[in-house]
This record gives C-alpha cells, structure tokens and sequence, in this order.
C-alpha cells in the first residue's frame, strides 16, 4: 500500500510540474503551427478548415489574447520590451497559395496577425524559376506574398526546397540558408530574420551538431529559429534558436484547440495514447 501511495505521489508531482513549466497560464507563449488552409470539410492533420479557423479565432479574440509578430518577439528578445498579457503567436509553414486564398480574409476580418514560413525555392514568381512541378501542392505567387505584407502578415525562412536540417551535413546547411535569404531577397519579399525547421527537425541527437547549426544560423542573419515540439516555452524564451510550437490539426475539435492554447496538449495527447 505505501509504495502504491508513494507512486500516487510521484505521478501527481510529475502531473503539477508538467502543468506548470507547460501551461500558458503561467506566463508561457503558446506559438501555434498551421500549414493549409481549406475550404468546405475538407480537413485532416495537414489541413485546416476555414470553419475551424473562425471558431478559432473568435476563441482567441474572446478570451482576451493578443496576436503578435515575428518582430515582436524579437524586440522583447533582444529588447526586453514587454509582450502583451497574453500574447499568441500564429504561424504557418511552407506558404501554401491557401494561406493567401483562404486565410488572409479572415485574418483582416478577426484582425488576426499571423507569420509564414516561406519555401523560398516554391513561390511562384513571374521569372519561373520556382521548382516545378512540386508535388506539395500550389504555393502563393510574389505579388500576393508583398500584398500580404502589408498589413497582417510576416514572413520568416523554411528554407529554399523543403529539406529537412536533421538530414543536412552543416555546410549544406550553409549553402541552404544562403540560397534562401539571396532568392527571397531577388523576389523582393521581406522577410524577418528567423527560420522554421523543417518537419520541426533540429539535429535531436547530436548535440555538438545542434550547437553548430546554431552558430551558422547567427552566422547566417538569423535571430530566432522555431521547432515543432508540443509544448509551450515559459518567457523568458532560454534558447532563440529553440523555441517551441504547437501543431494545430484540423482533426482538433475546439475543445482541443483549447487545450493546446492552454499548454496541455502534449499531456493530453500522452493520456490519451496510455488510454487506448
């Protein structure tokens, strides 16, 4: 019976320190990760509808939070200049022609700020130089990404044909995001000194390598990089070069995109896998 109670105890401690170091709720920054935007019920783990994303952001813009930039981040980074009281960061990845289409008429009607990560070899551009054909699907045109621009949006790297870090030796590293930064710079897009991993990959299990790819990254013009890993960073961010974000599927019913705001989906979704 006592080593029952004893384990009872651990689990409940473990449960309150996950809670704690996750949760939003005490001064994390949920930084949520979106690719495709759909239309109609056409939804899965890569896609998104448009009545999911209105649910979504009505939630948000209800319960009082404050969508911010790529550039607000960085200055209170290397500023210290404050966030809001409770700052949310939408991001995409890729930049999928639905993120133009589909998404950019909500976030001008919910006056919701959101940031892309751009494949820079995929925009479609008028000197046909993007990679074609390209079986990920239609990608945003250069004038739509500069219209975009303009107002709610901003846009970060996620390199230059969608391959992964993880995978990469370090001087292709170099090569890509040298490629990247000089073709977005040739389309004329501007684009905040950051990076998206692709597949959320950041060299995991060397970290001599992980090191490395840091230092390029600063090298290299950039100032803050982004992982997909599930959990929400507490602030003040430790690592520029490591901060989390949450997939979004549009498998989440709104309850679970709740949850995932809140900083409990990686516990939630531990549960639920010791459940089945």
């Amino acid at each position: 019976m006592i080593y029952l109670l004893i384990g009872i105890t651990g689990l409940v401690l473990v449960a309150a320190f996950l809670f704690i170091e996750m949760s939003s709720f005490f001064g994390g920054l949920p930084v949520l990760n979106y690719h495709n935007i759909s239309v109609g019920n056409n939804y899965d783990w890569h896609n998104v509808t448009t009545g999911q994303l209105r649910k979504q952001f009505e939630y948000l813009n209800k319960n009082g939070y404050t969508t911010i930039f790529i550039s607000d981040l960085l200055e209170y980074v290397e500023q210290k200049k404050p966030l809001p009281a409770k700052p949310v960061m939408i991001t995409l990845d890729d930049g999928y022609r639905d993120n133009f289409t589909n998404l950019y008429p909500l976030l001008k009607e919910y006056n919701i700020r959101a940031n892309i990560f751009l494949v820079a070899g995929f925009i479609q551009s008028p000197d046909n130089k993007h990679l074609s054909p390209n079986p990920m699907g239609e990608f945003m045109y250069v004038d739509e990404a500069l219209e975009m621009s303009k107002d709610l949006v901003q846009f970060g790297s996620h390199s230059y044909s969608h391959q992964s870090y993880a995978a990469l030796s370090l001087p292709e590293i170099e090569i890509d995001l040298r490629k990247t930064k000089e073709r977005l710079q040739e389309l004329g897009i501007p684009v905040q000194p950051c990076h998206a991993y692709i597949y959320g990959a950041y060299n995991q299990n060397d970290d001599n390598k992980r090191a490395a790819m840091f230092e390029l990254m600063k090298q290299n013009g950039m100032r803050l990089a982004f992982r997909v890993s599930n959990w929400v960073d507490k602030l003040p961010i430790k690592n520029p070069f490591f901060i989390s974000r949450i997939h979004v599927s549009g498998l989440f019913p709104l309850w679970k995109f709740k949850v995932a705001v809140w900083g409990f989906i990686k516990i939630f979704n531990r549960l639920e896998s010791i459940m089945k």
